[in-house]
């Protein structure tokens, strides 16, 4: 569940979510969503966990980019998750990453996201690149002590 969601919200981003993803596809990933999601409605982090809010927004945001309705899903899944959002606070609940997801989006606002220091996004990038543990400290501390 960690990372299927973004993967989607970055297909429909990219505009590639209907040339990579078939009607097979979609249907399969809405299968999958729908076989882990918790008796509450919600969803977890990781496959089996309890529900969490990132897990239960960016699932159900998820299940709306790949064509499930509001009101869709057997027994009303897709109400009963939305339930589960709203009962537990709304999306003002994810962590920073998944509020610049749904802003990306345009279904939450930018002011609603923790500014991030320019260092960080350096750092995700290094990360990419070394995969040693030595290689991403000693990058991360250069890109660090050269902005400042």
């Amino acid at each position: 569940m960690f990372f299927t969601p973004p993967l989607i919200i970055i297909l429909y981003i990219s505009g590639a979510i209907n040339t990579i993803l078939t009607w097979e596809h979609k249907k399969e990933l809405v299968r999958y969503f729908y076989l882990h999601q918790n008796d509450d409605g919600g969803w977890g982090f990781y496959i089996e966990g309890h529900s969490t809010m990132i897990g239960s927004a960016l699932s159900y945001v998820a299940l709306r980019l790949l064509g499930e309705e509001p009101d869709g899903g057997e027994d009303g899944a897709m109400t009963k998750a939305r339930k589960w959002i709203l009962d537990n606070g709304g999306a003002t609940g994810i962590p920073s990453w998944g509020k610049t997801y749904l802003s990306v989006l345009g279904v939450y606002e930018w002011a609603g996201c923790n500014p991030r220091p320019l260092h960080s996004l350096f750092l995700h990038f290094c990360l990419i690149i070394r995969v040693t543990k030595r290689e991403i400290y000693f990058l991360y501390f250069i890109i660090l002590y050269s902005l400042f």
